[in-house]
């Protein structure tokens, strides 16, 4: 079922967090056969697409990082660590959170013994310094793709979170799929693409940039800059999404 609905709309349509903990135990377990790429870029069909879609995706993102030797960096939401590779060699820490378990088995299992890379089982919006183990904060966080999958007040735990586990000076990237004109929500939906039912929100620019307003710049963050990850039209091939990155800073 597709249900489009206005930006904040009353009774808009919300997401079973265990049919979305189901799709991603099943993602897992398509990743010994698919891939761990093209499980969490949705691409099992398409694999070529799946990797130009990452390459591109981080050849974009990662110089707007402005990582440090000293960077230590959150990945809220790691999925395989996909990421981790090219960052872990770049910066002090990595660490990669998710709720999936089946997901962070995979990540912990392609990164190997490398010493900085950390990985902890965990839903965003119970991540704070002392469930992660940590004292210091972090001075780099990414978001890739994570708040299509939570709810409202998820959205809004998470931001709060994002802000106090945030050193005082942080760079802050959000990458998600954004609905082009109405929100849109997909519930219980067979994907052919991905032999799986799907359950997902995507939320309007306005919509993201509101949350943002009402809680990350509360806690001292500013928008400094915003685009379309990808130019091309066969690398975006949804008719009603596009890939969008907010970077923020404090």
């Amino acid at each position: 079922m597709r249900i489009k609905s206005n930006p904040g709309e009353q009774g808009a349509p919300r997401l079973d967090p265990a049919a979305v903990a189901s799709f991603f135990s099943k993602r897992a377990e398509k990743a010994k056969t698919i891939g761990s790429l093209r499980a969490v870029i949705y691409q099992d069909k398409l694999p070529d697409l799946a990797e130009r879609r990452d390459v591109a995706e981080k050849a974009l993102l990662l110089p707007k990082l402005a990582l440090h030797d000293h960077s230590r960096l959150l990945d809220i939401g790691c999925g395989t660590g996909r990421w981790a590779g090219i960052l872990a060699p770049l910066i002090e820490l990595y660490y990669g959170t998710d709720f999936a378990a089946g997901l962070i088995d995979i990540a912990r299992a392609e990164s190997g013994a490398a010493k900085n890379v950390r990985y902890s089982v965990l839903p965003s919006k119970s991540v704070s310094l002392e469930s992660l183990g940590e004292s210091l904060g972090f001075d780099r966080i990414i978001m890739l793709g994570l708040l299509i999958y939570l709810n409202e007040e998820d959205v809004f735990e998470t931001f709060r979170r994002v802000a106090e586990v945030a050193s005082p000076e942080c760079r802050l990237m959000l990458r998600e799929p954004v609905a082009i004109g109405k929100r849109l929500t997909i519930k219980e939906h067979f994907s052919s693409d991905l032999d799986q039912i799907y359950n997902a929100i995507y939320r309007t620019d306005s919509e993201l940039l509101l949350m943002i307003s009402e809680t990350l710049e509360q806690a001292g963050f500013t928008l400094i800059d915003s685009g379309y990850v990808f130019d091309q039209p066969d690398m975006n091939n949804r008719v009603d999404t596009v890939q969008k990155w907010y970077l923020l800073e404090r």
